[in-house]
């Protein structure tokens, strides 16, 4: 009863070429290289928040330049499947930034000698004081925000477009 009114041709060819797009090893790369050119502004944005101390000082037996975590501020790519970027402290290598998060949220201060317990919020009553926060990450975050996300979707659009292009050579 039904007859066909138009004939696909060249379908076979259109899904073999999908999946080559779904496992180029280059995807990943290209899309990195976006994702930390995006990720540049709120870097820079995040360097200028930073605290810098005015002396050096001694933690965990070295001792910290003034200036040191604004020198570890960076892209960190994350190893998930998906491309990833982090902007925050680098603490391997050369990079000395493993406190970063001591100076975003603040620590408690405790009397010489005491022993903390390892449960959450247990050791409250005991501390003497707090230092204070200064959250560099969220104010350099808040202040790119939005134009990263307007950013990330032109660029992505042409990632795509150029990868749409490609298959249909």
């Amino acid at each position: 009863m039904s007859s066909p009114l138009m004939e696909v041709t060249g379908f076979s060819e259109l899904q073999a070429k999908i999946r080559q797009l779904a496992d180029d090893k280059d995807k990943r790369r290209e899309a990195l290289i976006i994702v930390r050119q995006i990720a540049n502004a709120t870097l820079q944005a995040a360097r200028g928040f930073v605290p810098v101390s005015s002396k050096k000082h001694k933690a965990r037996g070295k001792l910290i330049e003034p200036g040191n975590l604004k020198k570890s501020l960076g892209n960190i790519t994350g190893k998930q499947n998906d491309p990833t970027i982090y902007v925050g402290a680098r603490a391997k290598g050369s990079f000395n930034g493993w406190y970063a998060h001591f100076v975003e949220r603040g620590t408690n201060k405790y009397k010489k000698g005491y022993k903390r317990k390892r449960k959450k919020g247990a050791n409250e009553h005991a501390s003497i004081g707090k230092t204070k926060a200064t959250p560099f990450m969220a104010k350099a975050y808040a202040a790119t925000a939005g134009q990263a996300t307007a950013e990330s979707e032109r660029k992505f659009a042409a990632f795509i477009q150029r990868r749409i292009d490609k298959l249909s050579v």
